[in-house]
């Protein structure tokens, strides 16, 4: 089994409300048709989710919240979520969504009936979405999915996909001379590019060290070059390895 995650930064543009990025998001599936065995995705928001969940006050914790913007961040979710399998279909990959909100508990995955999707030859595909409880409002992120699931299934390895080529000294998006780091410790500090409503790269990075603990392998790879996945475990592999 291996468990992906497509950050929301590879399948959306996070600055755009609602923009996806469909030839990516293709290419990434065209790379996911050609794993053997079992394969569970989760996916990010980008900007389905951050924009109005940070208008709205849906900052990642239970928070009361309006009803208006509960139902507008879940709509929009689901509506990825469904663009996402569209593009599966095309690629002969045979999603099924499974929206955190409607789980008993969010942060515990519905773990047998995922096991059931998957022995029907179906991919599990689920994502950050809101949630209810005791009568307070939240976020579940698709990092938090990615720890329970991994813990729960322990997967041959696990893959982030995201919008840079793994993780860098300095953000490289707003300093020239950062380098590429291929392998880090969960513990190391690095400068944050900025914190999304679920928690950025910090709480990425923490997610990582924790399954990586767990003893399965942990790879940040840029989505935009999802061919790169063939290359783990090889001299010229560009990512990064969590350990």
């Amino acid at each position: 089994m291996q468990l992906l995650k497509l950050g929301g930064s590879v399948i959306t543009v996070k600055s755009r409300y609602r923009y996806f990025l469909q030839k990516t998001t293709r290419n990434i599936m065209h790379e996911l048709l050609k794993i053997k065995g079992e394969v569970i995705l989760v996916h990010g928001g980008g900007s389905f989710g951050h924009i109005k969940a940070r208008e709205y006050g849906l900052n990642g914790s239970p928070a009361l919240s309006s009803h208006n913007g509960i139902s507008i961040v879940h709509r929009d979710m689901v509506d990825l979520n469904q663009k996402i399998i569209e593009v599966m279909l095309s690629e002969g990959l045979y999603g099924i969504g499974m929206p955190p909100s409607s789980f008993p508990d969010p942060f515990q995955p519905p773990y047998e009936l995922i096991s059931n999707y998957l022995k029907a030859g179906l991919i599990p595909v689920t994502f950050g979405d809101v949630f209810i409880r005791n009568g307070n409002s939240g976020i579940i992120s698709g990092d938090d999915l990615m720890l329970a699931l991994a813990t729960h299934f322990k997967p041959e390895r696990v893959m982030f996909l995201s919008d840079v080529d793994g993780i860098y000294d300095k953000n490289p998006k707003t300093h020239s001379n950062a380098e590429l780091r291929p392998m880090v410790r969960g513990n190391e500090i690095f400068e944050i590019s900025g914190e999304d409503v679920t928690g950025g790269m910090g709480k990425k990075l923490n997610v990582m060290s924790k399954i990586a603990k767990a003893g399965i392998p942990v790879y940040l790879i840029n989505g935009k070059r999802p061919e790169r996945i063939w290359d783990i475990g090889r001299s010229h592999f560009i990512g990064t390895v969590i350990n």
